[in-house]
């Protein structure tokens, strides 16, 4: 490409002058509003300079993502070439009480957002747990959020934790942190996200009952963390049965595949009541796992698969994997699907993955 060509391109990707006010006013304000328990403290002039980079060079390559991320998917530098294209650099701090949270990778599908960030306590402080959490208000979780700044309202539910990763020095005042968040329903084209706020609490962690809450560090690291969403996956459409249970026939109606995401929405002939005390409401919600779901790229290699949950209920299921080695769509193309059932079992053909040339 010539070089008034590459010019010519990143004058189009270059925001307006009404694109790049929006941000900063977003980006300023210390509380959204509506919601006055979520004070949200102020992006550092670093922070919002990186936030106007992704919207006026969103369709950059990522030049890599960060080891601690590879390390949790066991990824080479091969596959991190798979996950890139759903990886977006970011550079969001927030301090408060001396201790600062360092947000700077988000990485995603159309069903998951993975949020890479750093939290270093004051000196002399010991982070020596895997299961700290930030604390939050009963039932506020994180909002994703349009380019204006609001919140996107969905009709669906979603999932939400967070990791500590190795980060080689556990008895320091630094914690590595995965954010992950999982939509049931996906990320829809019509929502122009532009980002998820975050509402961070208190660091703490709980004892052996759920009353005893020990606070590692008090504070506010509430943020709000900007991208553009990028999709690395691909869904089908099979429309195949694959089996019964208790006569009662099962449909593979979709399937959705990234380098690191499989997910099945099945479906019932006729509405499965979530029956509790073992009943075949019970086994639909438990029908689909990784002990009897199998993934076979078309040279015949079996991708191992982990179990991340799903959802039940009427004539509807949703279950959500994690594959255990990152894969290319290109090798799954041409293989198979298998799952087994009560009433059978079945082999779903792999074909569309790919778009035709």
């Amino acid at each position: 490409m010539e070089r008034r060509d590459l010019n010519r391109m990143f004058d189009a990707l270059a925001p307006t002058a009404e694109q790049e006010q929006a941000v900063l006013d977003r980006l300023l304000r210390t509380e959204r509003k509506g919601r006055p328990m979520r004070k949200l403290k102020k992006l550092t002039v670093l922070g919002i300079a990186a936030a106007l980079m992704i919207i006026s060079c969103a369709a950059a390559v990522v030049t890599g993502l960060d080891q601690r991320l590879l390390d949790y998917f066991g990824a080479n530098q091969e596959q991190a070439e798979l996950l890139a294209p759903g990886a977006v650099a970011v550079d969001v701090t927030v301090e408060d009480n001396g201790a600062t949270l360092h947000v700077t990778q988000v990485l995603m599908d159309r069903y998951n957002i993975m949020i890479l960030a750093d939290f270093t306590a004051p000196k002399g402080t010991v982070l020596d747990r895997d299961d700290y959490i930030f604390d939050a208000p009963m039932g506020v979780v994180p909002d994703l959020l349009n380019r204006a700044g609001e919140p996107v309202e969905l009709e669906s539910g979603w999932g939400y934790q967070i990791k500590v990763l190795d980060d080689g020095a556990p008895q320091d005042n630094h914690l590595a942190l995965l954010f992950c968040t999982e939509l049931s329903e996906g990320f829809q084209p019509d929502w122009d996200i532009g980002g998820i706020s975050l509402c961070n609490g208190d660091l703490v962690r709980y004892g052996a009952e759920p009353w005893d809450k020990i606070t590692a560090c008090s504070g506010d690291w509430s943020c709000e963390v900007p991208f553009t969403w990028q999709d690395m996956g691909r869904s089908i459409q099979p429309d195949q049965a694959v089996g019964d249970l208790d006569g009662i026939g099962i449909t593979l109606t979709e399937l959705y595949l990234s380098p690191m995401t499989l997910r099945l929405q099945l479906e019932s002939e006729t509405p499965i009541l979530r029956e509790f005390g073992g009943g075949v409401g019970i086994r639909w919600l438990q029908l689909v796992n990784s002990d009897n779901v199998t993934l076979t790229t078309r040279n015949g290699e079996t991708i191992p698969l982990i179990g991340n949950g799903g959802e039940a209920g009427g004539q509807d299921q949703v279950c959500f994997f994690r594959l255990a080695e990152i894969t290319a769509l290109e090798d799954l193309e041409g293989g198979a699907l298998s799952i087994r059932i009560e009433g059978g079992s079945a082999d779903v053909p792999l074909d569309g993955l790919v778009p035709a040339e």
